[in-house]
């Protein structure tokens, strides 16, 4: 007799079930996840690595930018928003593991309210660094960086890894153009011009005083300062310079550093008349050039201490030490990323020699010796027009890294 028991398989094959994973597979396959890179993206940290951590995947790449400067042109100026055009799409989304383009450019920006840590352009090789996320590939475009001062361009060719992060460098020393930076003159009768100071107040001892103008002798007169294009400055500006324009000559003959009150020559009322008292006077300089001290010896102004930690509200601005201190702090307080240079004139005695030198070299400030140079003069200490030129060749030739 046939028993049939309970469960027992029937004698036909059975189909084999098909393979896939069960809730006991120990290697499943990952699910397809959608990524989107976005065209906008914002920046809270200072470093690139940062701004990518955790974002670059395999499908996914990253920019490195380091904003650096291999002169000192830009350097200092905070580094607002960085953004790449490119040829084709470099954002969009990523839809089961294949791009789908969203769009051909990419900009980053600077979207903490930190007052005290913000990326600026350093020199190198320090460097401020931006990371954006983008879509692998090879691209052809503009890099377009906005600072607190300017808008530069530089045109690259990048290839973007997928699953990597590349460093792109930008040196503002050598952007597509150059912007034309301005640059401010603070001095005594040295550096005046009738006609070119920022006040009617101000007096000038060229050319008026200049005995050399209109002189007979032609060879004197050819050493005259006629025109503002024969002085230090403009030639500076804009002979030396390629990409210079004068923001304002803050020149008073006869001034000295520290304080002190002369007559203005519109008004005859007294007036501030110190740099201390006119360092304010600018509009917006990206350079102010320091020319002074010459009056300072000439009237044994106090030399003072130099008082390097007081706040500006405390510095003596009546010896000269303290107040050569308070006028780099003024001019830095008030023009932000203003790039300072010091002339120290051929007519300044030891101590003040000296006391311009320490300054400079404390504060970082490029500075150009005219002591023990021979310098022709027309009368007293004032230079001749050869002689201004000579004085530009050698502020160009010592600072050129400074002036584009």
């Amino acid at each position: 007799m046939l028993v049939l028991l309970a469960g027992a398989v029937s004698c036909g094959k059975q189909p084999r079930p098909e393979p896939g994973p069960g809730p006991d597979d120990p290697n499943p396959p990952a699910p397809k996840e959608n990524t989107t890179i976005a065209a906008s993206q914002p920046k809270y940290y200072l470093t690139a690595a940062e701004d990518l951590d955790g974002r670059v995947t395999p499908k996914t790449a990253g920019l490195k930018v380091l904003l650096q400067d291999s002169k000192y042109y830009a350097v200092g100026e905070r580094v607002l928003s960085v953004s790449y055009a490119a040829d084709k799409d470099i954002v969009g989304e990523i839809k089961d593991d294949e791009p789908v383009g969203g769009g051909k450019t990419v900009t980053m920006t600077w979207s903490s309210e930190d007052p005290v840590h913000r990326p600026a352009v350093g020199h190198a090789p320090e460097a401020a660094e931006f990371g954006l996320l983008c879509l692998p590939g090879t691209f052809t475009g503009k890099f377009t960086v906005t600072t607190s001062r300017y808008t530069y361009e530089f045109t690259k060719t990048v290839t973007a890894v997928a699953g990597q992060t590349v460093t792109v460098t930008l040196d503002f020393a050598a952007p597509d153009e150059q912007p034309t930076r301005k640059v401010g003159i603070i001095g005594d009768s040295i550096s005046t011009f009738d006609g070119t100071m920022c006040s009617p107040e101000y007096t000038a001892f060229y050319p008026a005083n200049d005995p050399n103008v209109g002189n007979a002798d032609a060879t004197l007169a050819a050493k005259a300062v006629d025109s503002k294009e024969k002085t230090w400055w403009w030639r500076v500006i804009y002979d030396n310079m390629q990409h210079g324009t004068l923001d304002v000559n803050n020149s008073w003959s006869g001034t000295r550093v520290v304080h002190e009150v002369k007559n203005g020559r519109s008004s005859g009322k007294p007036t501030p008349a110190g740099f201390v008292d006119r360092a304010y006077a600018f509009e917006d300089p990206d350079i102010i050039i320091i020319h002074g001290g010459t009056n300072d010896v000439n009237q044994s102004s106090p030399l003072g201490t130099f008082d390097w930690d007081l706040p500006i509200g405390q510095l003596d601005a009546n010896s000269y030490r303290s107040a050569m201190i308070l006028l780099v702090k003024m001019l830095q307080n008030r023009y932000e990323g203003v790039q300072i240079i010091m002339l120290i004139g051929d007519r300044l005695s030891t101590n003040y020699e000296a006391a311009n030198k320490a300054v400079a070299e404390h504060f970082g400030l490029p500075y150009v010796n005219f002591v023990g140079d021979t310098i022709e003069k027309c009368k007293g200490s004032h230079p001749t027009a050869p002689a201004f030129k000579q004085m530009a060749d050698k502020i160009y030739d010592t600072c050129k890294d400074y002036l584009p």
